[in-house]
């Protein structure tokens, strides 16, 4: 019998991720899954040979108790289901990204955490990424001197997309604490992303410690998303993606390098067998978090924002509702129409304030 019983909340695509971290480790068994869906559930438990299927979370957690969680919900759900995992008794919660749709949960769920010694993980796994670290070790190497400026073009919505770009360049930084935001929004239209108010364009400027800079740009032009990034410095500039990084100075262009990290799952394991700290903890995932919610903060009232930052409410969402950004057309999900229609049947958005 495993060390471990584990359980997945929430059986679409993302919980396949979660299924290859249990079924490849020889510690863990993965006992139970829970979905909304009847058809999704059995044929994710189908798949993994899962016995234990159900459509309430909270009676699995009472009737399995498993030592690990893993919520691969819709993004304003992510954090009530790991405090429920949590109140439950789980050792370990591993959380898909984003944290959720404002800071309170977030808030709330590490402080919780933190209280009741569970290993909560944030799952912005693109900080094990080849090319990132490589990148990482370029920068701490000093290969383009100091400070630098990041510069970063993505698609796909800033919660989706920007929680895991602004975590993982403070991995790549060194986890700096953020010292100021300036950012810019467009929301012309009723759009939504994964059942949360979405922006349709995000403009911003991100200052860490140390004078190093993020410059994030999203939805600004079509078809842009996982592209090649770059770190300017005195010295040079370093072109990345996730598979590798390439280093251009005084002496050229130099080969593509690539360093490859330990697992996902295995740095968890080893965290809760008394190692270090992962680098997901949920405490870091919440200065990501801070920052995205900063930058709404600052293109709502047009404003530079520093920390400490701790508004619970979403400043997006309350300026929507409070009628401040003006919108035309029908709600629509650029994700997945179900979660809008859940979140609107739940009553967790009004589609039309």
């Amino acid at each position: 019998m495993s060390e471990f019983k584990a359980a997945v909340i929430g059986t679409g695509g993302i919980a396949n991720r979660h299924a290859g971290y249990y079924v490849d480790s020889d510690r863990v068994d993965l006992v139970a899954g829970c979905d909304i869906s009847e058809e999704r559930l059995n044929t994710y438990c189908d798949k993994y040979d899962i016995e234990g299927r159900y459509s309430d979370h909270q009676q699995m957690l009472d009737e399995v108790k498993p030592d690990i969680v893993s919520v691969c919900t819709w993004n304003p759900t992510h954090m009530q289901l790991s405090m429920d995992a949590m109140q439950a008794g789980a050792k370990a919660v591993i959380s898909e990204k984003p944290m959720g749709d404002d800071l309170g949960g977030p808030m709330d769920a590490v402080a919780m955490a933190e209280d009741l010694g569970c290993y909560f993980v944030i799952g912005h796994q693109t900080r094990f990424s080849a090319g990132h670290n490589a990148v990482k070790k370029l920068l701490a190497d000093g290969a383009i001197g100091w400070p630098v400026t990041v510069n970063i073009r993505s698609g796909g919505g800033m919660l989706n997309m920007a929680s895991h770009l602004v975590d993982n360049m403070r991995w790549i930084l060194g986890d700096p604490d953020w010292e100021f935001v300036v950012g810019w929004i467009q929301r012309e239209t009723n759009r939504f992303e994964r059942g949360s108010y979405c922006e349709e364009m995000t403009h911003a400027l991100i200052r860490f410690e140390g004078g190093n800079e993020m410059t994030l740009s999203l939805d600004m032009e079509d078809g842009v998303k996982n592209q090649e990034h770059q770190f300017v410095g005195p010295d040079g500039v370093i072109s990345f993606n996730r598979e590798q990084a390439t280093l251009l100075d005084a002496d050229g262009k130099h080969e593509p390098v690539a360093i490859e990290q330990p697992g996902y799952f295995e740095e968890l394991l080893a965290w809760m067998d008394g190692g270090p700290v992962h680098r997901n903890v949920a405490s870091q995932a919440l200065q990501a978090q801070q920052i995205l919610m900063a930058i709404y903060e600052s293109a709502i009232h047009n404003t530079r924002v520093e920390p400490p930052f701790e508004k619970r409410e979403s400043p997006l969402a309350e300026a929507i509702v409070a009628g401040e950004l003006p919108y035309e057309g029908e709600p629509y999900d650029i994700r997945i129409q179900e979660a809008l229609d859940y979140a609107i049947e739940t009553g967790e958005v009004d589609p039309c304030p």
